[in-house]
């Protein structure tokens, strides 16, 4: 009986050996396979996301308002949920009316935002193709007055002219159906997008509406391959992952929804010019941390001197006054310690996002490098919790 329990306890540590040995074989093959044929794989992998964008848009878009959506059923059902189950003896669900509601509130917000930035836009442009013909006419007459007693700058200006219109004409030949190609590309890519962000809504009403199945399917799944106690600390890690995540992202875009609200009613009281434009600039800007504020301040600051250097000194002031009312009394108010991060380690984590996703990577950066800081942190607590 014993031999063959040495013989079984053999057996089991060879095979688990001999599993062990072809993991690690088929990891480095398929490692060498990926290094060779990295930038085929990334070429795919990038085909699958831009297939997958509107899927992806809308399970982000779903998780972003997430929050608005519970917040509305609680109060939804604790009044007309109630009050419908008095009359009829059973509560309904308020999570499709609660759905509705937080979609109505995002798009509201979506077509104030353009309502209140694309007249401007449309008003500047307009107002610069206004006086454009008089600049010209102006600098028309300056060279003429110069070339009139000067030889030598009236063959400068005629070489000029002759080579402008040379250049003008190749241009056209060699461009022009270039041009055309790339405003109706342009053309396409908006009615894309527009598309895009259809399917994507309707992607997250779904989401939010099979919430409560994706969870039980996913427990179900998880619970056939791991251990009840694996599963524990797998959901502790996620739902202490999802509170430094999302609680950052909400945070955020509620702070700057804020600051550019502030921004809104004191540019009026200062009578700013292209108030509403400064103020999305400043608003929007503000969601990216650290540099955020900067890069918002710098063109609205220029965009206001172009008009008046007075007043764009004078809102340079308050955007400072702005920025350290919002980094010491609203920003910790409403974000407190979310991600755990020092300035050190959110300065890291900018630069790292930008790099590997560009403007999102801004956004995203600094809440993602704090779900890696917690868990690399939880784990060297368990390593030194085992060690003692």
């Amino acid at each position: 009986m014993e031999v063959n329990n040495k013989m079984k306890h053999t057996i089991k540590v060879a095979w688990a050996k001999g599993v062990s040995q072809f993991l690690a074989l088929a990891g480095a093959i398929l490692l060498v396979f990926v290094l060779f044929k990295f930038d085929a794989i990334m070429a795919q992998i990038v085909r699958i996301i831009n297939i997958l964008m509107p899927i992806i848009m809308g399970i982000v878009l779903a998780y972003l308002i997430n929050p608005m959506v519970e917040f509305y059923d609680r109060k939804l059902s604790n009044s007309l949920g109630k009050a419908i189950e008095k009359k009829c003896g059973k509560r309904p669900s308020m999570r499709g009316v609660s759905i509705l509601i937080s979609l109505a509130i995002i798009i509201a917000i979506i077509v104030v935002l353009i309502m209140m930035v694309v007249p401007q836009l449309v008003s500047n442009i307009t107002n610069a193709v206004s006086l454009l013909p008089d600049q010209i006419q102006d600098l028309v007459k300056k060279i003429t007055e110069l070339a009139k007693n000067n030889d030598r700058a009236k063959e400068i200006i005629t070489e000029l002219y002759n080579n402008g219109i040379s250049y003008f004409t190749e241009w056209v030949k060699d461009n022009m159906l270039g041009q055309v190609t790339f405003v109706i590309n342009g053309i396409m890519g908006i009615f894309g997008t527009a598309v895009n962000c259809l399917v994507a809504f309707i992607v997250a009403i779904y989401v939010l509406l099979s919430k409560d199945t994706f969870k039980r399917q996913t427990k179900k799944l998880v619970s056939a391959f791991l251990p009840e106690r694996h599963i524990q600390v797998l959901s502790s890690i996620l739902k202490e992952s999802d509170k430094i995540f999302g609680g950052f992202i909400s945070g955020k875009i509620i702070d700057s929804l804020i600051i550019g609200a502030i921004c809104f009613v004191c540019c009026l009281i200062l009578r700013m010019p292209y108030v509403a434009l400064i103020s999305v600039i400043v608003g929007v800007t503000n969601v990216i941390p650290f540099f955020g504020p900067y890069i918002g301040a710098i063109p609205s600051t220029i965009l206001i001197m172009l008009d008046s250097p007075s007043k764009g000194v004078i809102f340079l002031l308050f955007i400072i006054i702005l920025q350290q009312v919002d980094g010491n009394i609203i920003g910790p108010k409403i974000l407190g310690e979310s991600t755990g991060l020092s300035p050190f380690w959110v300065v890291f984590a900018i630069f790292l996002g930008n790099g590997l996703f560009g403007v999102v990577g801004l956004f995203i950066g600094v809440p993602t490098w704090g779900v890696v800081y917690y868990l690399i942190k939880r784990y060297v607590n368990y390593r030194v919790r085992k060690k003692e």
